[in-house]
């Protein structure tokens, strides 16, 4: 069975994709995008000035809380010589690298919306790892806002099939991790990355070995899509402290919900 790995390019994401590649019986083509290109840039500073500068106030206190550093140690400074680097996972040259591996299924973690003509390349649909609960936590973030708002009960991860409406296709999965009052966003995140990836190595081998498509749950419920826009310079400053406060004395178990 052939499967394309779109990734981000965060070690959490090469971890996504080294777990995937090391399934026995698939063979596996990864491709990265690059997170910043300058297209993608400018057309950020020019339609929202303000979700530019909330993304970058994020990356300034991720910076200065060694997020990258901590991710490493967490989850491995895995190098993927055999990935693919493309400016955009939309354009027409990335779009028939895709066709010409002729792949049976389609998963992502860590990428920016892609066009139907992507989500519709795989026999067995594309598959997407959402850090967040769906319906209610859609968008970017969305490990964050339950977190702040002390929701700490809709904390997770959603593996669902990826359609045009983001964040809204038929669920597979959901991942929720174990929480305690030792847990930061940072910890919270990262056990959560690791049992969802764990999870969709369960849900390929699935595939793989029935070759069929997971039928799923539909998602209903509007919820709420959360923008980068919503993560101000403020809310980043306020964060820490509100996460630690609605943690503390907190005693959650790790449990997952599968509709296959």
């Amino acid at each position: 069975m052939r499967v394309l790995v779109l990734k981000g390019t965060s070690p959490r994401h090469n971890y996504f994709a080294k777990e995937i590649s090391e399934i026995k019986g698939i063979e596996c083509k990864m491709i990265t995008h690059q997170r910043l290109g300058k297209k993608r840039l400018k057309k950020m500073i020019s339609k929202s000035p303000l979700t530019f500068f909330n993304r970058v106030s994020k990356y300034l206190f991720q910076k200065l809380r060694n997020w990258n550093k901590k991710e490493i140690a967490f989850f491995g400074n895995i190098d993927l010589k055999e990935q693919i680097e493309v400016e955009s996972l939309n354009s027409k040259s990335s779009i028939e690298l895709m066709k010409d591996f002729v792949p049976d299924l389609l998963v992502a973690f860590g990428i920016p919306i892609i066009s139907n003509k992507v989500i519709e390349i795989p026999k067995f649909g594309a598959i997407n790892l959402h850090g967040g609960i769906s319906p209610e936590y859609k968008g970017g973030n969305t490990i964050f806002w339950p977190l702040y708002k002390g929701d700490l009960n809709k904390t997770g991860a959603t593996l669902h099939y990826m359609v045009k409406k983001v964040d809204s296709g038929k669920i597979i999965s959901k991942v929720y991790p174990d929480i305690n009052g030792n847990d930061t966003e940072f910890t919270v995140s990262s056990k959560t990355f690791k049992y969802a990836t764990e999870e969709m190595v369960s849900i390929i081998e699935w595939i793989k070995k029935h070759q069929e498509k997971i039928l799923g749950k539909e998602q209903t419920g509007e919820g709420h899509l959360y923008l980068a826009k919503h993560r101000t310079f403020f809310v980043d400053l306020l964060g820490s402290i509100k996460i630690r406060k609605n943690l503390k004395n907190v005693s959650i178990d790790k449990r997952i919900e599968q509709f296959y």
